[in-house]
């Protein structure tokens, strides 16, 4: 298997909402494709397939739909909004904001990209407990 090389052409042809280069430069979708590798091992020892060469992309796959999220996510913090509206007000304006959990599934929830991505990870989270990387503390 192979490491994938983050392309941010197609990155932003898979995810035209990046598309604006002002708003989303290079550096900026690199940033989040590497904070998404941290969460999906991105190395030859990855549970999840990566291999160009026979038409398996679905580490690539999953990392560009987490580095999505990653993004979506941090757009928040531009307008000031510290996680998704808990409840909203019409009279004298009110607006409250939770604050995710980031240590279970909620977190993927967030975001449509990140439900794709919590979604195609199934099959590698069975059994109760999802390793992103093959080195784990056997007691969790």
């Amino acid at each position: 298997m192979a490491v994938v090389i983050f392309s941010p052409e197609d990155f932003r042809q898979d995810f035209p909402q990046f598309a604006d280069e002002e708003k989303y430069p290079d550096r900026r979708l690199r940033t989040a494709f590497s904070a998404a590798a941290t969460l999906l091992d991105n190395t030859d020892a990855s549970p999840v397939p990566y291999d160009p060469e026979t038409g398996i992309p679905l580490r690539e796959t999953l990392l560009y739909f987490l580095a999505c999220h990653i993004l979506t996510l941090s757009g928040w913090a531009e307008g000031g909004q510290a996680g998704p509206m808990s409840s909203a007000s019409e009279g004298s304006v009110s607006v409250s904001f939770a604050v995710p959990q980031v240590t279970d599934k909620s977190y993927y929830l967030l975001s449509p990209c990140g439900q794709t991505y919590w979604r195609m990870t199934a099959p590698y989270r069975s059994g109760g407990r999802y390793y992103p990387v093959k080195h784990f503390h056997p007691w969790g």
